[in-house]
């Protein structure tokens, strides 16, 4: 076989390999089937759009169309999990503007009010912080006046308390924060109930972790000390209704996939994840068997939670809440006849007066705080 008989054999193999790879991903959009959700990243994906009769349809038609292609391009989740895996494994990096690869594992949101925060670059301008007091004096006065007592809750960010894993790239620039601003403000012009967790949660780091590795949220060790530190707050507003002592769990590791921010770039299943349980002994309030599915789903789609161990000697509350709380229903159920969480940013008044609560505790992490709640009470007069 000559020479260029040879290069003509290498050159024909590799326009053939060239084409099959281009159109690879078109044969896999016909013969796939249409997702409407995106098993790596978790989300909807952009749907086949829909030709109207108006002129801004036809305008918007080519991003659209792009935007469909884009989400079912064939081998999407494949692409997508081998990019991943080449940049943070190879390459140290991130395949996504929504994720920072930080040291030894740990992985962090990389949206910009939690990096702001982290950086120390977030302020808040003084009417901003009067914003806040001003909206939190409001429900306090408004529950007080119909014997509702009040709690604040600030649950810090992963960044806060892990500042250690975030890589050199993003350095801080001021020690002072956002959350570290509030607080203050609200503890010197104040004397509203707030409950600052980053010092207990400081604290419990040193026996235990206690956020996830591969997601953004606290596990049941980081929860379960914010629990009890909540009930150590009740105790002072509610003395005739105490909720008692912090129920005793058992502890317990298990290895599994990798949780949200492995998901956003389809390594789940490559960045696993060190699980640490602690399961409630003897739960009151646990969800039966035959309720799981719909608890896991009411969640999923952020409706109001209804738990408790319908004991009438026990108070009752309302949880204003972010996915925080949901590590935390486990434990703070078993302290109520009936705790009422929902997944919001304002107090509903009707909601409260339908509920008559003995406290309303209002939960936020640390990156939802740069905008103050929208909703000032507005409700019909006091019974």
């Amino acid at each position: 076989m000559s020479r260029l008989t040879f290069m003509s054999r290498v050159d024909v193999w590799t326009v053939a390999a060239f084409f099959i790879l281009l159109w690879l991903p078109l044969i896999g959009s016909l013969a796939g089937r249409d997702a409407e959700i995106s098993e790596s990243e978790k989300r909807e994906l952009a749907p086949l759009p829909r030709l109207g009769a108006e002129p801004g349809d036809w305008q918007a038609l080519p991003a659209a169309m792009e935007a469909y292609y884009d989400d079912h391009m064939g081998l999407r989740d494949i692409l997508i999990r081998s990019y991943g895996y080449l940049e943070i494994r190879w390459l140290g990096a991130s395949p996504s503007d929504r994720l920072v690869v930080g040291k030894e594992g740990w992985l962090f949101l990389a949206d910009d009010a939690p990096i702001a925060q982290y950086r120390g670059i977030a302020r808040f301008t003084r009417p901003e912080l009067q914003r806040w007091r001003q909206v939190l004096l409001e429900w306090r006065d408004w529950l007080a006046e119909r014997d509702i007592a009040f709690l604040v809750v600030f649950v810090p960010n992963k960044h806060t308390i892990y500042p250690e894993f975030m890589p050199d790239s993003l350095p801080r620039v001021s020690d002072e924060s956002q959350l570290s601003q509030l607080t203050r403000f609200l503890a010197d012009t104040s004397d509203l109930p707030v409950l600052d967790l980053r010092a207990v949660l400081e604290a419990a780091k040193g026996q235990a972790r206690i956020y996830h590795k591969t997601d953004t949220h606290w596990n049941d060790v980081g929860a379960y000390a914010a629990y009890r530190e909540i009930l150590a707050a009740l105790a002072e507003p509610l003395p005739h209704l105490a909720p008692g002592a912090p129920i005793p769990v058992r502890y317990e590791e298990l290895d599994g996939p990798g949780m949200g921010l492995a998901r956003m770039v389809g390594l789940d299943e490559v960045l696993g994840e060190r699980y640490l349980f602690l399961h409630p002994l003897r739960p009151r309030a646990a969800i039966e068997p035959e309720q799981r599915a719909v608890y896991a789903e009411r969640t999923r789609k952020q409706l109001p939670l209804d738990m408790g161990t319908r004991d009438p000697s026990l108070p009752r509350a309302l949880m204003i809440r972010d996915s925080f709380a949901n590590a935390l229903i486990p434990y703070l159920s078993e302290s109520f006849e009936r705790i009422l969480y929902v997944w919001e940013r304002s107090m509903d008044p009707q909601l409260v007066e339908r509920e008559r609560p003995d406290v309303v505790i209002f939960e936020i992490v640390e990156r939802f705080i740069g905008k103050p709640p929208k909703q000032r009470v507005e409700a019909p007069p006091k019974p």
